[in-house]
């Protein structure tokens, strides 16, 4: 693993309005592009559909122009999207055999895997960048709290901050 210094992470809703992406596909690149200037070359995202398969596919383009970056996904177990539409779970499987490393960190699912999923990739991380467009409770929402916490900055990207 990459240092921490070196490195950020991604905390979204599983649902994105379609509406959103384009502007937040845009968001995202810049972010990663601004942060890449300040020498965080590795990126954590948790493998799960909506915003982290966007940020995943984000990376992966931006690696093309930039090989310095590395995407890694940290999954809270092998069978993550096993309730997945087929859709969602091909480009899970095409972003995880993209990947430059995948991290699993359970055998099967439990409950609260998920959310020591999240307080890995922030462990590891020095930001996280975050698309958290509710007020409380979810994964994200929690996830940002726990940022705070540790003193990982955190770069919401909702609709109010694009």
């Amino acid at each position: 693993m990459t240092a921490r210094e070196h490195t950020a992470c991604f905390s979204g809703h599983r649902d994105v309005p379609a509406e959103v992406i384009p502007v937040l596909r845009e968001a995202l690149e810049k972010q990663i592009l601004f942060l890449l200037g300040k020498g965080v070359t590795t990126f954590l995202a948790g493998g799960a559909r909506g915003f982290d398969a966007l940020a995943a596919a984000v990376v992966l383009n931006l690696r093309k122009l930039n090989p310095q970056m590395k995407l890694i996904l940290v999954l809270p177990c092998p069978d993550q999207g096993r309730k997945w539409v087929e859709l969602e779970r091909e480009l899970h499987d095409e972003i995880k055999r993209k990947a430059d490393g995948v991290i699993t960190l359970f055998d099967e699912y439990h409950e609260g895997c998920m959310q020591t999923r999240n307080r890995y990739m922030v462990d590891n991380s020095i930001v996280c960048i975050a698309y958290l467009t509710r007020r409380a409770g979810g994964g994200t929402y929690h996830t940002v709290r726990y940022c705070k916490k540790q003193g990982v900055m955190v770069v919401n990207l909702t609709a109010d901050n694009l």
